[in-house]
């Protein structure tokens, strides 16, 4: 009753603070993460309840929003429909809240789906570039033709167990003879989200055309949706579709690494942070479908290391771009000479892009090595190239910015700003010091 207490009295306090407007949001999630840190064994409210799973990544969201708004404030300066964008923030934030916290089947499967929307006008809205209309078409369209077999899964489901709870899952003990067509007809639209290979062609054109908050939420949390959504399922077909391991273990391994070659080919920074994306939501697809608790514990821990080390890269190669008007590594070489001390933070992203030790992206990616190899050795071979081209496209990321003759139109731009430096330093305090917290599954 005291936490709730002070957290009125602050949520107050911070209201009649009128000239504080800006940081006012930020407080805000602030404190709503803090009473799901130290509260969450209350949060349990009829439709609505919270385990480990749900309430990490929830954390992970407002996280997320609170550093969007901080990376944000030049909309707020140029006033560039700076209601309206606030606007769409909070809507993205209550949708994917009711995502990660509904213990309702259907619910679930709306709340889903409505995410879409925000993401699409943060990208129409906000965008750079006329191209921004086709990577929204993108958007929709391939999210839409996956949606339709889920929602007639979920119906099926919710028939054939009497109810949609996330409950009466655990219930189900019958096996079919179509049950493995049934599990992929309905994780479809999961692979989609995450994206897997194949069905990825949308990512790396909504990252290229969003604007820089659209791509942090778009690394940091949308893409989680599709683990969380195959997490949940898993429940259900526990056991009974283990002869499909094997094809999403493939399907993530083999993708990923085809996709790891694509990005020593890009020259845009966005372009090769979100295929850079694909290739780690490979590994965790191949974690989850080894069908154990450390690739399901690792994944956890995957998503969340994922979701701020790209979001970090993607602020980076944002900041680059205000300065340069370019996102191309051809004319954004030598930063080091330039952006001295930016380059500092570009080095620590990119080492916890390749999962290097004392960031969490080392932990999930060494979890999910062994759950796979518990599953089979003859992906050794694989696992090790994975690796490997993991460090080739991170250096290549790394060296192709801050090494190398500097364009000399822009050679008289600043460093960074103290407000730059402190949403790289939200982003990295959590992936270096939840490291300390990889037990958390067992809670």
């Amino acid at each position: 009753m005291l936490k709730f207490l002070m957290l009125s009295v602050g949520m107050l306090f911070m209201s009649l603070m009128g000239e504080f407007m800006f940081f006012f949001p930020c407080l805000l999630l602030l404190g709503v993460g803090w009473l799901f840190m130290y509260g969450k064994d209350l949060v349990s409210i009829s439709f609505f309840g919270s385990d480990v799973l749900s309430w990490s990544l929830i954390l992970l969201t407002f996280w997320i929003i609170m550093l969007m708004l901080l990376a944000s404030h030049m909309y707020k300066v140029t006033n560039y429909f700076y209601q309206k964008f606030l606007f769409v923030l909070m809507t993205m934030m209550m949708l994917l809240f009711l995502t990660f916290s509904t213990l309702d089947l259907l619910s679930f499967y709306i709340f889903f789906e409505g995410s879409l929307i925000p993401i699409y006008l943060l990208i129409v809205g906000w965008g750079y570039q006329p191209e921004r209309l086709q990577a929204g078409i993108y958007l929709l369209l391939y999210t839409i033709f996956a949606s339709l077999p889920l929602l007639i899964s979920v119906m099926y489901t919710g028939t054939l167990l009497g109810g949609y709870s996330f409950c009466l899952l655990k219930s189900f003990s019958e096996d079919f003879s179509w049950l493995s067509f049934w599990f992929f007809f309905s994780i479809f639209a999961f692979l989609v989200k995450l994206p897997c290979f194949y069905v990825h062609l949308w990512l790396p054109k909504a990252h290229v055309e969003a604007p820089v908050s659209g791509s942090m939420m778009l690394a940091g949390v949308l893409l989680k949706l599709g683990c969380y959504g195959m997490m949940r399922y898993m429940i259900l077909f526990e056991g009974f579709t283990i002869q499909l391991s094997s094809m999403l273990i493939s399907l993530g391994l083999l993708g990923g690494l085809v996709v790891s070659f694509i990005c020593l080919r890009q020259v845009d920074l966005k372009a090769l942070i979100a295929y850079s994306s694909v290739s780690h939501m490979g590994l965790a697809l191949g974690g989850l479908g080894s069908w154990g608790l450390w690739g399901y514990s690792s994944c956890l821990y995957t998503c969340l290391a994922h979701g701020l080390c790209s979001s970090g890269l993607f602020f980076l190669s944002g900041v680059v771009y205000e300065r340069s008007g370019s996102r191309s590594m051809m004319i954004n070489k030598g930063m080091l000479e330039i952006m001295p001390s930016m380059s500092f933070w570009w080095f620590m992203y990119c080492i916890g892009n390749m999962a290097a030790p004392v960031v969490l992206n080392l932990v999930g990616e060494l979890g999910l090595l062994g759950s796979i190899l518990s599953f089979s050795m003859f992906t050794l071979i694989f696992l090790m190239l994975f690796s490997f081209m993991g460090a080739c496209y991170s250096l290549y990321l790394f060296s192709g910015t801050q090494h190398g003759k500097y364009f000399s139109g822009i050679r008289s731009l600043s460093d960074g700003m103290i407000r730059e430096y402190l949403v790289l330093l939200l982003h990295f305090y959590p992936l270096f010091f939840l490291i300390l917290e990889v037990d958390l599954m067992t809670y």
